[in-house]
């Protein structure tokens, strides 16, 4: 056997419109070649012979999906030789579902951190030496101005941050409770780039939201950004203080607001969440006139809720409306009226509006599947499609915290950040959608 066919796309989906799939195919010693036998595997039965004459240097191989072709299936590609010898099998693999679902998802690159020994990542930005961050958790991004990123990171640690296998997730010094960064890059297909970061007088990262790093779990022990947004001409960040990471106590939650792009924040006295609201951790998004904000309880364990406001009333939480599934309305100024709008585990979550696919999609950690879960929904009210799966703990080790870049509103192209404990730093993972509708 001699292996003398070269394919350009193996993985095969195919078209919305035509049914049908292609890929190039090339063929190291064309001339010896008698003809091209191509069968599938899975399905009814298929066998097509291609002659010589037929096939060229560049030869475009075209299958049409037949109505009772399975999900998934094989098609297999063997020349066969003039001296009677024949070539290795080439496989194409072709993904026959129909409807809306995840065609791929890979990491593209480090944000934050130091690569470790082996790892093949590309990593765009030096925040060690650059910024004084060695570890760090989160990435919440939204949108400051037109093509202008504002990152915000969870509990920071220095130069001297070293991942620890048998200690996983924070260690080092110059602990501060969260950062913030600023990105202009608008080409995420090699990973997400940073202008600059908020810094101190010492140019270092500094703390945004201050936390008391009283870690006795009776007091203040740090705060963390959920969500941010721009709203009014000004930017908003959603925070919850930690009392006992066991057990995941909060004080509470509330706002800070800055009216200078990010560089100066002040506390709004005004937006105050108990310690076990079902908006203790939220997420925001701004459609249609009104900031719908998506929220769970502390920790990773409860549903998420729905609520909604005006954009002047960010800061109001008396016009906050919060939607009642069981009357389908929403209902103003108590949060004890929100129901379920997902039933399921919902840890640090993100959701969007993407106009090519007109869904909204949400993103979250989910520990029973111990991957980042993705729902889909054509109105924001539900009902939510079943889970998709973005990543899983298997091929990424201790994941968690997915935040979906603004840039994923459009195309074909979901871009989030995602942390892993272990290296505690965050990456850039990209899922591609695909939409086939129903095949007819």
């Amino acid at each position: 056997m001699r292996d003398e066919i070269v394919v350009s796309e193996r993985n095969l989906i195919p078209s919305s419109e035509t049914k049908v799939v292609s890929t190039i195919l090339n063929f190291r010693n064309l001339d010896a070649i008698d003809y091209l036998m191509v069968s599938k595997s899975g399905g009814n039965f298929y066998s097509v012979k291609i002659e010589r004459h037929e096939l060229s240097p560049d030869y475009v191989f075209t299958y049409s999906i037949q109505q009772d072709d399975p999900e998934t299936f094989k098609l297999i590609l063997v020349a066969y030789y003039k001296d009677g010898t024949m070539s290795e099998k080439a496989f194409l693999d072709v993904d026959n579902r129909w409807g809306f679902f995840i065609q791929k998802v890979d990491c593209i690159a480090r944000v934050t951190g130091n690569s470790l020994e082996g790892e093949t990542f590309a990593c765009p930005n030096n925040t060690v030496f650059d910024w004084n961050v060695g570890g760090t958790d989160l990435g919440i991004i939204w949108e400051i101005q037109t093509g202008m990123y504002g990152i915000f990171f969870g509990d920071t640690y220095g130069y001297d941050f070293r991942p620890n296998l048998s200690s996983p997730g924070p260690n080092g010094g110059n602990w501060r409770s969260n950062v913030l960064a600023y990105s202009t890059d608008d080409r995420l297909d090699d990973g997400l780039s940073f202008d600059e970061m908020a810094l101190d007088d010492k140019g270092n990262a500094r703390e945004i939201i201050p936390g008391g790093k009283d870690v006795s779990g009776r007091g203040d022990w740090t705060s963390i950004p959920t969500a941010a947004i721009h709203a009014n001409g000004m930017e908003y960040v959603h925070y919850f203080n930690m009392r006992n990471w066991t057990g995941w106590v909060i004080n509470y939650s509330g706002m800070y607001k800055s009216t200078d792009k990010g560089l100066t924040w002040t506390k709004c006295p005004d937006v105050s969440f108990p310690p076990y609201s079902n908006f203790a951790q939220v997420v925001y998004f701004k459609k249609d006139g009104y900031i719908y904000m998506i929220g769970t309880q502390p920790g990773r364990n409860s549903c998420a809720k729905l609520a909604r406001f005006l954009e002047t009333d960010i800061e109001n939480l008396e016009n906050y409306e919060y939607w009642d599934a069981s009357s389908s309305e929403w209902v103003k100024g108590d949060e004890s009226k929100a129901t379920i709008l997902i039933d399921d585990k919902v840890g640090e979550l993100s959701f969007i509006y993407n106009v090519t696919y007109k869904k909204w999609i949400i993103a979250y950690f989910n520990a029973d599947r111990y991957n980042i879960t993705m729902r889909v929904a054509d109105e924001i009210t539900g009902p939510w499609s079943k889970p998709y799966e973005l990543a899983n703990g298997n091929d990424y080790p201790q994941l968690y915290g997915s935040f979906f870049h603004p840039l994923s509103v459009e195309g074909d192209d979901l871009y989030f950040t995602m942390s892993m404990w272990m290296p505690y730093n965050v990456f850039l993972m990209r899922a591609r959608l695909a939409d086939m509708g129903a095949f007819n």
